[in-house]
């Protein structure tokens, strides 16, 4: 049996508690994954695709004793194409501890200051004993992988985790509390990519957050959010060459139907984030924790006052973003400074702007100055840096 730790997103505040001895509802364990399927073909592939040249991978961190469990996470991490790390030193595109490092106190996912590492926990048994949630839980663990019947999944995420970000660039734009303007900017800042290469913009809100609505592109044709279900890694020039352009951006909606859930969005990101260019992600609060793992960087998007601080602190608290990752975007003119607010949650300020124009349409109507003028100084900073 596979299971998942659920995002911190879908828990309610009580559900954390250190001093739980059971798995809340949310925890339950999830269905065992289905056996890998054949490469998709999507509208627009036209014709085969050559095979891209491996990338080079990151080593796993395995923190506990020798011993069979370690030679299995070994066995898979060469499968993987990846290693078992032997200097402390080295960076980690994961840490792997056994459940009894956990029942002992590991730290918070360790390894964590060497680098952004997801944790997985694995164990030798058929279930995850119902105590050993709450430990994982606590120690901010992606997954709890019983083995070997969860082989399949391991074997996945190590692919997926210690794959090099030497393609696409990922941005997430997020907002710190409800009408931040989180969309405009996201779509802004894809704007001002395109000069700097291929872009896709992805509505991930699982309501379907109306971005094609925002930027005028209701109805374009072209692939949406429902038809990613059967998505692969090998996929991505695929989908988006399937997806429709706006003013030269590639654009994932969800149309009249359903938005990503929390398998559907780290599947598509996975799928583009070896391609060349930008991804720019709208992301819906409760699918921030499933996204970050593929994020080079996370925008927090928020009005300067005092209610949207006290909202982002609490989102930030919810989603524990690994240091580092998480930058704010203020909106001015509301009572306090750019400065004040980056303080006040303890992070960098990326940029700030003034509302723009009312009726200006983003993406498709530029500005020189507000907004418009952020996103371009911002993407370009963003896009001078080496991916991590």
């Amino acid at each position: 049996m596979t299971s998942t730790i659920t995002s911190a997103a879908d828990r309610s505040p009580s559900s954390a508690g250190p001093g739980r001895t059971s798995a809340p509802a949310s925890l339950d364990p999830s269905p065992a994954r289905a056996p890998r399927r054949p490469r998709s073909r999507f509208p627009g592939a036209g014709q085969d695709r050559a095979e891209s040249p491996g990338r080079p991978r990151r080593g796993v961190r395995w923190v506990g004793p020798e011993g069979p469990l370690r030679e299995l996470v070994a066995d898979h991490a060469t499968a993987a194409g990846s290693w078992l790390l032997e200097e402390p030193h080295e960076t980690a595109g994961c840490t792997v501890v056994p459940a009894e490092t956990l029942r002992d106190g590991a730290p918070r996912c360790p390894g964590a200051a060497l680098g952004r590492a997801p944790l997985i926990v694995v164990l030798a048994a058929e279930e995850v004993p119902a105590e050993l949630w709450p430990l994982a839980l606590e120690a901010g663990a992606l997954a709890v992988l019983p083995l070997p019947s969860a082989s399949e999944e391991l074997l996945s995420r190590l692919s997926e985790l210690t794959r090099t970000r030497s393609g696409a660039r990922l941005i997430g734009v997020t907002g710190g509390c409800g009408g931040a303007g989180a969309s405009s900017f996201a779509a802004r800042l894809a704007g001002a990519a395109r000069r700097h290469g291929p872009v896709v913009l992805l509505d991930a809100d699982p309501l379907g957050g109306g971005l094609d609505l925002l930027v005028e592109a209701n109805g374009a044709p072209g692939l949406d959010w429902s038809q990613t279900a059967s998505l692969g890694v090998d996929d991505g020039e695929a989908l988006r060459s399937g997806l429709p352009r706006i003013d030269e951006v590639h654009l994932l909606v969800a149309g009249e139907r359903a938005g990503p859930d929390q398998e559907d969005l780290p599947r598509v990101l996975a799928a583009l984030g070896p391609l060349d260019g930008t991804v720019v992600v709208d992301l819906a609060a409760a699918l921030v924790p499933c996204a970050v793992p593929h994020l080079d960087e996370l925008l927090l998007v928020l009005p300067a006052s005092d209610h949207a601080v006290r909202s982002a602190a609490r989102r930030l608290r919810e989603w524990s973003p690994p240091a580092g990752l998480t930058r704010a975007v203020v909106r001015r003119g509301r009572g306090l400074s750019p400065a004040d607010v980056a303080e006040d949650l303890d992070l960098p300020l990326a940029t700030s702007f003034r509302d723009s124009t009312r009726g200006a349409v983003p993406l498709l109507d530029v500005r020189r100055r507000g907004a418009d003028r952020a996103a371009r100084e911002l993407v370009t900073e963003l896009l001078t840096q080496e991916p991590a």
